[in-house]
């Protein structure tokens, strides 16, 4: 019986850090974001990989009007154009943390690991906040990350 409990508990924490950092990575995507904002369910739902949510973001980055975004996002759901060399290229445009780039753009497989150092990112991209160069909260946040995906 204490077995069961052990692992209900263990599940419910897990399943209540991937809906937390669900939750956060939509705050974070629809910003003020136009674009993609009506996508951000979908792209923080953990069932996209790394490489489509990049595109996404990258489509909205570089995109001046609706229509640029419309027509730029046909690559992000066709797969072909989705490799680690356009992943970081657009992961670079949004990112002030280029080093988690190479961490998340090496597939597309879905997770909440790529997520969390979204939200990393997201949140420490202010140096004058988290100390000298901006990095020791980073890190912080971007361990947890690696403990979670460990789980």
């Amino acid at each position: 019986m204490l077995f069961f409990a052990l692992i209900l508990i263990i599940s419910l924490h897990s399943f209540d850090c991937a809906f937390t950092a669900q939750q956060e990575c939509e705050k974070n995507c629809k910003g003020d974001n136009e674009y993609v904002s009506p996508n951000c369910g979908i792209l923080c739902s953990g069932t996209i990989g790394p490489q489509t949510f990049y595109c996404y973001l990258g489509c909205s980055h570089n995109a001046t009007k609706q229509s640029e975004f419309d027509n730029c996002k046909t690559k992000c759901d066709g797969g072909v154009q989705l490799t680690k060399e356009a992943c970081l290229s657009n992961c670079g445009l949004i990112t002030t943390h280029p080093e988690l780039c190479d961490a998340v753009c090496g597939g597309n497989d879905g997770g909440s690991f790529p997520i969390c150092l979204y939200n990393c990112d997201q949140k420490h991209t202010d140096p004058r906040k988290d100390g000298a160069d901006g990095s020791e909260d980073f890190d912080k946040c971007k361990t947890k990350c690696y403990k979670m995906a460990g789980q």
